[in-house]
């Protein structure tokens, strides 16, 4: 089991990050392909007469991305197949195939596919990126391994295809669930039918009648599919650790706590609520769009505790009150999961104006967090920063760089849409630390 070690720092340019990080059997990899120019990495950077082409700036910067973490798992004794789940975020959909096609191709995640999630959530930095992932492998030598049970019904059939190329004609470009000792990652999942490729008939609200919510149909769908799947390796929803929720309308929010209070009154899991543009159903980025255009409101990827390894699952509180119906954190295992942050109610974003003075705020309760959890901010192995002037991006890791001065975490910083649910707001942030 590895302790705490961040490799592949980049530090100059405005930038401050590591591309992988070890926590107990897990490495954790992410950063975009930018180097300490504070540019585009010289090896990421296309050239004429394709620098152009949208499709070659995704291709040539997935290559160098996962060039980089392939790299560093094989020093740790592993492939690039050793991820175990991905969120992906690009500005915008255009981007989504060539990330794709290059991601799961020959050298990278070309076989046992991890549990994934692909969000256009919104711009960049530095100008001129186009995508930042951030996953979790398993260290290959450890004691903790990597299995991936049975897919449900219709999942093979359409992900599947000879049609694709190269391994999907022997499985799907991610996993719906994969295993690592005492976690369970299950997929960035969708609304979605896998046998008709639609959203299903009792998800799918009616044209013709008043009656009918969009995001309470696919909360309470996706809710009871997620049961489903943790079920089916002997775990549960009261186990879950923590959520990303990706949300194209933050005016849903009150729904989707409505639906979420009725699964867990109390002591719900950590979660992070993100504002995206745009969702994998329908292919079209578009506003406006509902069920009658395929389009879905908002997708779930989750982190859930297996009982029966040794470890625990607790509630964490510093006792800050969250914003949303979730708990501040939960420890499970050697690692603790933060809820989304913010700097604090509506008074005291009124008394912190500005997006530093949010982000001192927020990584002051970050490090009460931690605290509480037994562990301390500079354990902090994922920072995620999302907001909503991506040219503030250079503050979140100027922030970072003041509270964790060394040996910095894996990050990733994107703009999205607005607006945040508390008025003022402009940056929300969660994290994942490692603790003992």
């Amino acid at each position: 089991m590895a302790s705490r070690t961040a490799y592949d720092v980049v530090d100059g340019g405005g930038l401050y990050f590591s591309h992988a990080v070890t926590a107990g059997p897990f490495v954790f990899l992410g950063g975009v392909a930018a180097d300490e120019t504070g540019g585009v990495a010289a090896g990421a950077r296309v050239e004429p007469p394709y620098a152009i082409s949208p499709q070659a700036d995704v291709v040539t910067q997935t290559e160098y991305v996962f060039g980089k973490y392939r790299d560093r798992l094989e020093a740790l004794g592993g492939t690039a197949n050793d991820f175990v789940q991905v969120e992906q975020h690009i500005p915008h959909k255009l981007y989504a195939d060539g990330y794709i096609d290059t991601s799961r191709g020959d050298g990278f995640m070309d076989r046992g596919r991890p549990t994934s999630a692909l969000l256009a959530t919104g711009d960049l930095l530095p100008h001129g990126c186009v995508i930042n992932p951030t996953g979790i492998a398993v260290i290959a030598d450890g004691d903790t391994k990597k299995e991936i049970p049975s897919s449900t019904e219709g999942y093979q059939d359409a992900l599947t295809q000879d049609e694709f190329g190269g391994t999907y004609a022997e499985e799907g470009p991610f996993n719906e669930i994969v295993t690592a000792g005492d976690y369970v990652f299950t997929v960035g999942d969708v609304a979605n039918d896998w046998d008709t490729g639609e959203i299903p008939e009792g998800v799918r609200v009616s044209q013709a009648i008043w009656w009918g919510n969009e995001i309470r149909n696919e909360t309470e769908y996706l809710l009871e599919r997620l049961k489903g799947y943790l079920e089916s390796v002997d775990t549960g929803l009261d186990n879950l650790v923590h959520v990303s929720v990706y949300l194209i309308d933050m005016r849903d929010l009150f729904e989707l706590d409505r639906a979420w209070k009725k699964v867990w009154p109390e002591n719900p899991p950590a979660r992070t609520v993100i504002p995206c543009r745009g969702l994998g159903m329908p292919r079209l980025e578009a506003d406006g769009l509902n069920h009658a255009d395929m389009a879905v409101k908002t997708e779930f990827i989750a982190r859930t505790w297996r009982p029966g390894f040794g470890t625990e699952r607790e509630i964490v509180s510093s006792g800050n009150d969250p914003v949303l119906h979730e708990s501040e954190a939960v420890k499970a295992g050697n690692l603790l999961w933060t809820s989304g942050q913010y700097a604090g109610g509506v008074d005291n974003l009124a008394q912190k104006p500005t997006t530093t003075e949010q982000l001192d705020h927020i990584f002051e309760t970050l490090g009460a967090t931690c605290k509480a959890g037994g562990t301390s901010i500079d354990r902090l192995v994922r920072l995620r920063a999302f907001l909503s002037d991506p040219e503030e991006a250079p503050l979140v890791y100027a922030a970072l760089k003041k509270a964790v001065p060394s040996d910095p975490p894996t990050v990733v910083v994107t703009g999205v849409p607005g607006p945040f649910p508390l008025p003022g707001a402009t940056v929300m942030m969660d994290a994942v630390a490692e603790a003992g």
